[in-house]
């Protein structure tokens, strides 16, 4: 029986490209294992383009999603490994690791590290860049063709077809509705008229309609925008049958990845923010957090990467900048000396978050901070108390009643004087003159040791 395969051709952005490279022995894989780009400098700028990797995909691609494993390093579709942004060398390299994945699947990780070299002239202070492309170079939408070879070059057969690499759309599309996305073909449309439909999510699974494919062609349609915050990946299943004639491709899965935008700001997770800080505390000294979230892609873009930053302080006295704020973690610390609870008590501090690593968008936060008083010991002592009425230790209490007739009461009152000392050094002392109506008046607790003064009854005299 004449066995016909199965031949997908993938087609992004409207290029209309078709066709199998010959068949040959070819191995997918990185050029090499390892690679090595050398640099004259340990502060590397933002964009700066620091070589290439090659990979060889067996099926006549152009063009490569590779993934880097260190997140300040973006690698583009044709090799060229570039700076998300800015990277210090601090000890003189780094070492990451470049993945991509062949047709059928497998994944093939390339190591990379970026090393700094010394030269003696400055003649020859320029970077060594190995296999750099032109600058100018040209959009990933400009060519980027996925050919499927045959599987006698690579492609593997599945328990429900092919493996087919996934691809990617950008999210909140503009149109015009419905937008191409790409063209699946069988094999057997060359002996017969076949006909296409999709299933799935997206299609008729929820959000149903999303996708759609014309039913003779086997062109795939998006239908409206998506949003990666919604949903980020789609599941589809290509099915081809034979129109008028008894034949079947088996099922093919197709993924979709939503590729993000940056359309979210950042969000504080509260506001205010309310945090304590000693008046004594040292420089470096960390006392409060704040967060914010952000929906968008953290994980393969900057774009959910949030970066704090204070923007002002309220007051500005004794010093504009007794705050910062590292501008990853949102971790407040003290900067400078200065905190004084008598003189200022409470600072409001205006925080900004942006995503993109700070280059994005920004949120607006405040932190209210409250300067505390240092903690210290409260102790009594008993200061004049003729009728001894009372027991002066940790806490005051009344030992037994007053009486009226009590030679100690005086116009109907008996007084005591209480002493107090804090542990400071020096100590800070005080005295109060506890009054009772001279009467069988019991009470048992007056007041107890604190760090902050108790409020007085009307009969306490300070």
């Amino acid at each position: 029986m004449k066995t016909v395969r199965l031949a997908v051709v993938v087609f992004l952005c409207k290029v209309f490209v078709c066709g199998f490279a010959e068949e040959f022995s070819c191995t997918p894989g990185f050029e090499s294992e390892s690679l090595v780009f050398k640099v004259h400098r340990d502060d590397l700028y933002k964009g700066k383009r620091l070589g290439r990797v090659i990979f060889n995909a067996c099926d006549g691609r152009t063009r490569t999603l590779f993934q880097s494993s260190d997140k300040r390093f973006y690698v583009d579709t044709d090799g060229t490994v570039m700076l998300k942004r800015q990277v210090t060398l601090h000890e003189g390299h780094k070492v990451f690791s470049v993945d991509a994945w062949d047709s059928s699947g497998k994944k093939h990780t390339v190591s990379v590290r970026v090393e700094r070299v010394h030269h003696h002239h400055e003649d020859h202070h320029m970077d060594t860049v190995m296999n750099i492309s032109s600058p100018q170079m040209e959009s990933p939408a400009d060519d980027l063709v996925l050919m499927f070879p045959k599987s006698s070059t690579g492609l593997k057969r599945a328990k429900r077809g092919w493996v087919i690499p996934p691809f990617n759309v950008l999210e909140n599309g503009r149109g015009p509705f419905p937008e191409k996305l790409v063209l699946i073909k069988s094999d057997y449309s060359k002996e017969a008229t076949m006909q296409y439909r999709i299933t799935g999510e997206g299609a008729d699974l929820e959000p149903k309609g999303t996708f759609t494919i014309e039913r003779l062609s086997g062109n795939l349609f998006v239908t409206r925008p998506l949003d990666r915050e919604k949903k980020a990946s789609y599941r589809l299943v290509v099915h081809a049958t034979g129109v008028d004639i008894n034949i079947a491709e088996a099922p093919m899965e197709i993924i979709v990845y939503v590729m993000d935008q940056n359309d979210n700001k950042p969000v504080f997770t509260q506001n205010p923010f309310n945090g304590n800080v000693p008046e004594a505390a040292e420089i470096g000294h960390e006392f409060m957090t704040v967060t914010a979230t952000d929906a968008d892609d953290q994980e393969s873009t900057d774009n959910g990467v949030i970066s704090y930053s204070i923007v002002k302080q309220d007051p500005e006295l004794p010093k504009p900048n007794l705050f910062t704020i590292n501008s990853v973690t949102g971790g407040i610390r003290v900067n400078a000396l200065g905190l004084e609870r008598e003189t200022f008590s409470r600072y409001t501090v205006l925080i900004t978050a942006t995503d993109r690593a700070g280059e994005g968008y920004s949120s607006t936060g405040t932190a209210v901070i409250t300067v505390t008083g240092k903690s210290e010991k409260i102790m009594y002592k008993d200061g004049s108390d003729p009728d001894d009425w009372l027991s002066v230790n940790v806490m005051i209490k009344v030992k037994r009643p007053t009486h009226r007739e009590s030679p100690f009461v005086k116009d109907g009152k008996n007084t005591a004087i209480i002493l107090t000392v804090d542990d400071g050094n020096p100590p800070a002392t005080g005295t109060g003159t506890l009054v009772n109506p001279g009467q069988d008046l019991g009470i048992h607790s007056v007041c107890k040791d604190s760090s902050v003064d108790p409020s007085p009854s009307p009969d306490v005299k300070k």
